[in-house]
């Protein structure tokens, strides 16, 4: 519509309505996943709807564990007026592939914690620490000789 005005505001507006603390919005500006934001006169930072619509993209592209440089290059290709879905596919595949690994690693830690805590029922409560401040204990002693 003719003579009217989009939506400003500063940067404590922005940071309320979208969640992310001021510190969070001059990272992100500094490292292009939020475009320079124009200024007023006196020097502040002006922002627009679209920049709350931008971070909470950001925001949902975090909770799925996109990296910040995936987060990055995915605006880049949307900023080009490119479709951003190829990539976003491409970037999830690898999440999952490296969660699925992460979920291995944590299963067998959980092994290696509960033989660790099974093997320390027979470890005595008052053992006595030898002379010296050697730091000992047998049931870190057993895991890391292999036994565990």
């Amino acid at each position: 519509r003719m003579g009217e005005q989009e939506e400003t505001f500063f940067i404590g507006e922005l940071a309320a309505r979208s969640g992310s603390s001021r510190d969070t919005i001059r990272y992100y500006e500094s490292n292009g996943v939020l475009p320079d934001p124009r200024r007023s006169g006196s020097g502040y930072r002006i922002y627009r709807p679209a920049d709350v619509e931008r971070l909470t993209f950001v925001a949902q592209a975090k909770g799925l564990g996109l990296t910040l440089d995936e987060i990055a290059d995915t605006l880049k290709i949307v900023d080009e007026g490119r479709e951003p879905c190829a990539h976003v596919r491409d970037a999830l595949r690898g999440r999952l592939i490296q969660t699925r690994a992460r979920i291995d690693d944590l299963k067998a830690l959980e092994a290696r914690l509960q033989n660790a805590l099974g093997r320390a029922q027979a470890v005595p409560h008052d053992s006595e620490v030898p002379a010296g401040g050697a730091c000992r204990c047998p049931i870190i002693e057993d895991v890391a000789g292999g036994t565990g």
